[in-house]
């Protein structure tokens, strides 16, 4: 399992967490908190959702009172989480700890080979007594949808009658990595919290704060397109080094080194489809910004930049974007029926056409 902190918001969305509050009198019941994965949408919520439910400050939780008490002890019992089983194994952060309380039966998940990507209808359905009650103990309560996008059709259907007709006192906070794939009704119920990429001193500032000394953060950074807490992550061990694997397989790829299918059984076996994608995503949104840039700013500045000018020099961006289109679609199928193996079999022999 993955552990990520909570705590203090990230320097970044400090401005738009302030904002919430200064428009209280025009707040909305819902709220799409939209933005990459690591961009601290997750943190944001979770300060939100603490400071709408103390006792004591409107602006800021107070951080003493039997609310923000209950909250930390991951027992307040007017904070309802929804996300799928999957994330709730994977990530331990405060919302896992709540999540489980709408979690499909027991023995629905026994009978899985593998944990559900997906938020169910059934979760909705649970939770729908609930947030119709009144709050047990502070002003409101608060229902989270932790990565949105995992809600099934039918799930995202059932959601969507609740905010039409939203309970009294309750806010809905629908943390999204993808409002891409969110029904459209549902987006346009909510009121939007867009989460960009920091600018590259903050960025820089913040990653050093949380790990001084390090000598290389600028690097780390600019590895993670940009995105602090994923440079964070890397620096940690999460995912740089199969980052790093991914990186070396796309690129034998593209010199024919290695046969498609087998590389697709090698990484399957290493990693999740997602795992593995997000890093292609990467790659290719690399090779996009060499070609837009000048040659001689990237020559050497990264371990694969002379390769990756290469490459860039044998496709054109017609090529490159289509295949980048392929990869998320893939992406946002991942976790269903679809068979990953043969998905990313797919994607690796696409990619290796190219260059025929």
């Amino acid at each position: 399992m993955t552990r990520v902190s909570g705590g203090d918001l990230l320097p970044w969305t400090q401005t738009a967490f302030e904002a919430f509050f200064l428009t209280q009198d025009r707040q909305a019941h819902a709220y799409l908190l939209a933005g990459h994965s690591g961009l601290g949408k997750t943190v944001f919520a979770e300060q939100l959702a603490k400071t709408l439910l103390c006792q004591e400050n409107d602006q800021k939780a107070c951080g003493l009172c039997q609310s923000c008490r209950l909250f930390e002890s991951g027992s307040h019992p007017d904070l309802h989480v929804l996300q799928s089983e999957k994330r709730t194994l994977d990530v331990e952060d405060m919302f896992a700890i709540y999540a489980p309380r709408y979690l499909e039966e027991e023995s629905k998940r026994n009978k899985r080979k593998k944990p559900s990507a997906v938020i169910a209808i059934d979760q909705v359905r649970d939770v729908v007594p609930d947030i119709n009650t009144r709050p047990h103990l502070s002003n409101c309560r608060v229902i989270v949808l932790n990565a949105a996008e995992d809600l099934n059709i039918n799930a995202a259907n059932s959601l969507l009658k609740s905010l039409e007709e939203p309970p009294a006192d309750s806010f809905f906070l629908l943390i999204c990595h993808d409002p891409g794939k969110l029904l459209p009704t549902l987006r346009s119920r909510c009121n939007r919290i867009d989460f960009r990429l920091p600018e590259k001193h903050q960025a820089l500032q913040w990653l050093n704060s949380q790990l001084p000394g390090i000598p290389n953060a600028a690097d780390l950074l600019d590895s993670a397109a940009g995105i602090p807490l994923r440079a964070l992550a890397l620096a940690e061990g999460g995912g740089g080094s199969d980052n790093s694997l991914v990186t070396n397989v796309m690129l034998q790829l593209a010199n024919r080194q290695v046969d498609p299918v087998t590389a697709a059984s090698e990484l399957i076996k290493k990693s999740e489809l997602v795992d593995i994608l997000t890093p292609v995503q990467m790659l290719i949104s690399r090779i996009i910004r060499i070609k837009f840039s000048p040659e001689s700013a990237l020559m050497a500045k990264k371990e694969h930049d002379g390769v990756l000018i290469e490459i860039g020099k044998r496709l054109n961006f017609k090529q490159l974007y289509a295949f980048l289109d392929k990869v998320a679609e893939t992406k946002q199928l991942a976790g269903g029926p679809l068979d990953d193996t043969l998905a990313l079999e797919d994607n690796l022999i696409s990619w290796q056409s190219l260059f025929s």
